[in-house]
Parts: structure tokens; sequence; C-alpha cells
């Protein structure tokens, strides 16, 4: 008997509020953006299931001229010798980090927003943008001559409620 094969020769289907996507990565000028960390995933290398990471997905916020191109991905490992780098990524964001074990809530990343420095990768002949290094987006503009007049009383008064609030969102002192 013929396998049976469901082909209906229409479907219906509301686009109204679906996010436009092409492609898999997008590509922008290299240099500082301001971004906001929209979804992640937990995946494990495809050799080694023992071998985790995060795979962050990203969005440009600013400058205006880029807002809202991505996904960028960024991937965070979560083997030993390489958890310096979500550590710098959570702090980039704010978070503070204790020199202790913790249970990170994953969830409570999304929506957060830092500083990236994206530079040029090609693949297969195609050129799309790559994380190079994260930065707390305060520091975004800011000059070595800004950083050696700064005194730590004025880097405290930076800080703002709103900032402290997101720190103890998550919490990740208490655990």
């Amino acid at each position: 008997m013929p396998a049976v094969r469901n082909r209906p020769a229409s479907i219906s289907a509301d686009f109204t509020g679906v996010e436009e996507r092409r492609g898999q990565r997008v590509h922008v000028p290299p240099g500082d953006y301001i971004v906001e960390v929209k979804d992640y995933e937990v995946k494990h290398k495809k050799d080694d299931e023992t071998r985790l990471y995060i795979s962050w997905r990203l969005y440009i916020i600013s400058p205006e001229a880029n807002k809202g191109k991505g996904p960028i991905y960024y991937n965070t490992s979560l083997v030993p010798e390489s958890l310096w780098n979500l550590r710098n990524f959570l702090e980039d964001m704010g978070v503070k980090v204790p020199k202790s074990k913790v249970d990170v809530p994953l969830a409570k990343i999304i929506g957060k927003t830092l500083g990236v420095t994206l530079e040029d990768e090609e693949y297969n002949n195609v050129t799309r943008s790559q994380v190079a290094s994260t930065f707390n987006k305060n520091d975004l503009g800011a000059t070595e001559a800004d950083e050696e007049t700064t005194t730590t009383e004025e880097a405290t008064a930076a800080v703002t409620s709103d900032d402290d609030e997101d720190m103890e969102e998550l919490d990740l002192d208490g655990l």
C-alpha cells in the first residue's frame, strides 16, 4: 500500500506581528554596540555531550541605525576552565557574581543589556558579525583619560538604584 501523504492544497497562517528574519546571522559594521539578550539555549559539543555551553541570542538596541538587527550569537562554555567567560558576560550586564558555586537563573538574563564589540567573520564566503568582546554598556565611549580621572566615589555614584535592583533580582549571592 502506498504511503499516505498529508498534502493539503492550502493552509491558513496569520503573519500578524511575526518578526522579520532572514538567514542565520547578521552583518553590521565592526564596532561597539549595545545589545539585549533575547534568548538562549544550553547545548553540548557535537562530539562530546559532557562539554556544555550556552548559546546566547543577542539583538542590537543601539545605535539606532542598527536597532533590532540580530540574532548575533555568543557562546559561553560551562566547562570549569572557561567559566571566566560566563562570569565576565554576567558582570558586564551588572550582575554580581560571587566566588562560589551558584545556580544561575538563566531565564532572568533575558532582557538584560550589555555592550559588545563586533568584528567581521567570514564563513562559507559569507561575512557576518561576531562578538569579539563584551563590556558594561555604561563604558561605551569612555576614554582612557575618563577612566583615569574617575574616582571610586564617582564610579559608585554612577550605579543607579535600578542597576542595584537588577543585581538583587538575580540573587546570585544567596545561592
